[in-house]
Parts: structure tokens; C-alpha cells; sequence
């Protein structure tokens, strides 16, 4: 007799193209026994960041997006030597890539464009290290403070190896 597959409870569909368990999945913190359960609160954030941005992100694309970083639990985000204010802690960011897209830089502008046009709000759209084979974008629906502002940087190392955010699409 086969084995049945393992459910977890948990886990619902948050859109159409997204379910709850990816939006807080880490394999640092399942390596690391670290817990990443959000309050009720950033529970609810993540639902509302999803349903208003990353949704319509993922329509825009018509692609799948695969999400590297979520929910962040403030020791997770220690851990991984995220910023002190990172706002993946309040449940209002992602980091991902669409390969079948095309390269992080596509997508920035792509959604940048499109978000302009179609009014959707949103926060920051990083495109982290273009240059990097492991690039990826970061898509933001709030700020920490609840401000959308709409910013769009490029990460890069300085000299120093010291991560700056440049403003706009630097490539």
C-alpha cells in the first residue's frame, strides 16, 4: 500500500498562485530548528501583502515565481544578517526570481512599468546584485510604518564589499 502524502494544516491558499507554507518557509530556519511561525498580525500582513502585490505580480509575469526569502522571525533574520528594520519581519516582502520570465532585471522593469500603469501601490522593488548569477528582486507592498513610497533601487557591493542601494534600475 502506498504511503498517503504528509498534509500539514496549516497551509491554505493564500491567491490563486500562492499558499500560506511558502510565504513563511525558510531552509536556513528548518536547518537551524529555528521557529517561523508569525503572530496573527504579520499572518494577516502576508495575506494582504499577497492578495494586493505579489499576486498581481505573479499576473503580470504569467510566469511562476519562485520565493527565496518571505516571513523572517526577528532571530531568523539575525541569523541570516538581514537589516535591523527589514520589512520580510512584518510580513510585506518576498525575495524571488522568475527564470522562465527572464533575468531580474527584466522583471524590475517590467513590473515597474506595469505597476506604474495599471496604479498598483507598492513599496520597494529591489533589483539585488544584477550582476550576480544568484540576482533576485525584492518586492515590498509596505514599509515597516505602513508607507508605500514607491521606491525602486539597485543593491550592489561597494569597494568595500558593503551592500549600497543605488536609486532607480542600475545595470
Amino acid at each position: 500500500m502506498k504511503n498517503s502524502p504528509q498534509c500539514d494544516f496549516n497551509d491554505f491558499m493564500v491567491t490563486e498562485n500562492f499558499n500560506y507554507l511558502e510565504l513563511i518557509h525558510s531552509n536556513t530556519a528548518k536547518a537551524r530548528g529555528i521557529g517561523n511561525t508569525p503572530s496573527e498580525q504579520i499572518k494577516n500582513n502576508l495575506i494582504a501583502s499577497c492578495k494586493n502585490l505579489w499576486q498581481p505580480a505573479r499576473d503580470i509575469l504569467e510566469v511562476p515565481m519562485k520565493i527565496n526569502s518571505g516571513y523572517r522571525s526577528p532571530v531568523l533574520n539575525k541569523i541570516i544578517g538581514g537589516s535591523t528594520t527589514s520589512t520580510h519581519c512584518y510580513g510585506y516582502a518576498i525575495d524571488f526570481v522568475a527564470p522562465k520570465f527572464g533575468t531580474t532585471t527584466d522583471i524590475v522593469k517590467t513590473l515597474v512599468q506595469e505597476f506604474t500603469k495599471r496604479g498598483i501601490a507598492w513599496d520597494q522593488i529591489i533589483l539585488e546584485f544584477p550582476s550576480s548569477l544568484n540576482s533576485w528582486v525584492h518586492l515590498g507592498w509596505k514599509s515597516g510604518s505602513g508607507a508605500q513610497r514607491k521606491q525602486v533601487l539597485t543593491a550592489v557591493k561597494n569597494k568595500q564589499g558593503k551592500t549600497v542601494y543605488l536609486p532607480g534600475i542600475k545595470v
